[in-house]
């Protein structure tokens, strides 16, 4: 067993050398190119760059990694780590949200070297001279820069404890927290990945990977990037974008690669079950799937049968879904499903749920499980008692393993707070993660977050589920983003829908009857009031990309409900704003003034 990351890397690169490669498809036009990269190759421009980094005084601290595609970014990556430099993965900001983001990441993390690529040198440099920061943060392209010797490069000190790179939580822009990754923390958690789909990565014959996932989000760092070249697997993978623009493109690599592992979040499935026209899919062979990876988000289950239903008949099965839970601050994975086995479903009653109890009932709400621990103890905790829950009660998961981090960069009281939590009985050290669920028959469920729980009328909903529900009600609303949020008016508790409106197919819903966007509003706020039995929501529908999401697609209600009472909502196609709602919205002083 290595004690470092690095030393793993090169033990592979030496087993496998040029049997085993990572192939990315490139978009060049309306083509995929490839460019292939055997473990040999990776290593040997690992050691170029971190020969070169040891060159730059910069280096010495934090390095952050702006980069397009995936293949120049894991080059980069790997030289940082084997320069023993600490990495900071970030998006290629690209407006004025992304730029606010990244530019507190400079700040927060101390960086004094940009690496990126020729293609965007320019204008990273120019916006690091827009932000003030020029004279302080260095800008170098990997792929145009004088690397140096991989033969004169020299393994730095390195061990479990070392510091690797710096993974930016998907929160609040103005205050991201940096999760301290150690080489230690990416070697267990690894090994827990490899234990969980053991039985679709086999000694000797790891299998092939396949995926599209962003680089710079821990599930794409780690689980797509890192994970094959832990285990020895081949990976095909493509940017997002490229999934994005068509996503038929995802199920084509699957099937040139007959791929034994993918990985996606709950928004992507649904992807393919709704916008893959039928002929894009004739002739593809899926059965070579054995881990399909569900995680980053909430797990749906009307997104598993859609996708069942869409993709059994090209080979895809129900067991080949692996449903996961997990975050940044344990390195990535926590929970994992059975490899061979199909979800597990819990019907429970709603009324129960609401009481924070998972009561079995015929035909209620349907949960899916997120699999059982793999390196790493799991307890349910009541958030404010800190006691421990016992079965089928819903409560704060608490997580201690050595996949949980060494906490948050240059944050030592949310450190403190955050991962050296304690349980009434004294048991700890824990990470609080934030999240709700509940254990059953030792699958735990995660039902929600503890800061998103709207709680109306002494009652608890999750606002996922309001969101889902509102999704159904019309093609318009179908596929788009929107947000529920509450707003405390001094005497009650409110809810406020914000959501993304196609306007193109007001006309395709029943019998093909043309809604207004006053009549889609209406209709949302009387079903919503029916369904879970609140008053009628305030309803906020924007324009497509109206509402905020993270780098990896997730929602931001948090953010969306501070641009609502800063009247800073973008793209407004109309409002049915409660009046009490509204006092709230012109008493915020705006963050601008």
């Amino acid at each position: 067993m290595h004690s470092d990351f690095v030393s793993h890397v090169r033990a592979q690169a030496a087993t496998y050398g040029e049997e085993r490669s990572y192939t990315y498809h490139r978009e060049v036009g309306r083509e995929l190119v490839e460019e292939v990269l055997t473990y040999r190759q990776l290593d040997q421009d690992a050691r170029a760059i971190a020969s070169w980094l040891s060159t730059r005084p910069e280096a010495h601290r934090p390095v952050m990694l702006l980069y397009v595609d995936g293949i120049d970014f894991l080059r980069a990556f790997l030289g940082c780590l084997y320069a023993g430099v600490v990495a900071v993965p970030a998006p290629v900001p690209h407006d004025a949200r992304s730029m606010a983001r990244v530019a507190t990441m400079f700040e927060d993390a101390d960086v004094g070297l940009v690496l990126t690529t020729s293609a965007i040198e320019e204008l990273l440099t120019a916006w690091i001279g827009n932000s003030g920061l020029t004279g302080t943060v260095a800008v170098a392209s990997t792929d145009a820069a004088e690397l140096g010797d991989p033969d004169e490069w020299q393994m730095p000190e390195l061990d479990g404890d070392t510091l690797a790179l710096l993974q930016y939580t998907s929160g609040s822009t103005s205050e991201p927290k940096g999760v301290m990754v150690t080489h230690g923390n990416l070697l267990h958690n690894a090994a827990a990945m490899v234990e969980a789909m053991s039985a679709a990565i086999r000694d000797g014959d790891a299998g092939s990977v396949v995926g599209w996932l962003p680089h710079f989000h821990d599930m794409g760092l780690i689980g797509m990037l890192l994970l094959p070249l832990y285990a020895g697997s081949n990976l095909a993978f493509m940017s997002p974008m490229t999934f994005l623009k068509r996503p038929v493109r995802w199920l084509q690599l699957i099937d040139r690669y007959r791929a034994d592992i993918t990985v996606g979040p709950n928004f992507a499935y649904d992807l393919l079950a709704r916008r893959i026209p039928d002929d894009q899919l004739t002739g593809l062979d899926l059965s070579s799937v054995r881990v399909a990876l569900n995680g980053a988000e909430p797990i749906r289950p009307r997104t598993l049968e859609a996708v069942l239903d869409r993709l059994r008949p090209y080979g895809f099965r129900a067991d080949a879904f692996f449903p996961a839970y997990g975050m940044a601050e344990v390195t990535l994975l926590a929970t994992a499903g059975a490899v061979g086995s199909p979800p597990v479903y819990l019907d429970v009653d709603p009324a129960a749920l609401e009481r924070n109890e998972l009561t079995p009932m015929a035909g209620g709400t349907r949960l899916v499980s997120s699999g059982r621990a793999f390196g790493v103890d799991i307890r349910v905790v009541d958030p404010d008692t800190t006691d421990e829950l016992p079965e089928g009660r819903v409560g704060e998961l608490w997580i201690r393993g050595g996949s949980v981090t060494a906490g948050y960069w240059n944050r030592p009281e949310d450190t403190e707070e955050k991962f050296h939590a304690t349980t009434l009985g004294g048991d700890g050290p824990f990470l609080r993660t934030g999240d709700l669920g509940a254990s059953v028959g030792r699958e735990i469920f995660v039902t929600g977050r503890l800061k998103d729980l709207l709680i109306v009328n002494g009652r608890n909903l999750y606002p996922q589920d309001i969101e889902e529900a509102v999704r159904e009600l019309h093609p318009a609303l179908t596929g788009s983003a929107g947000v529920v949020f509450s707003m405390d008016t001094g005497r009650h508790e409110r809810l406020l829908v914000i959501h993304e409106v196609k306007t193109g197919l007001l006309d395709q819903g029943q019998e093909n009857d043309t809604v207004t966007i006053t009549d889609l509003a209406r209709k949302i706020k009387l079903s919503v009031a029916r369904a879970f039995d609140v008053p009628a929501p305030s309803v906020v529908l924007v324009d497509r990309h109206g509402v905020h999401r993270t780098t990896s697609g997730k929602v931001q209600r948090r953010s969306m409900r501070a641009s609502f009472l800063e009247n800073r909502v973008d793209a407004v196609l109309h409002e049915e704003i409660d009046p009490a709602v509204q006092g709230l919205r012109r008493t915020a002083t705006p963050a601008h003034a």
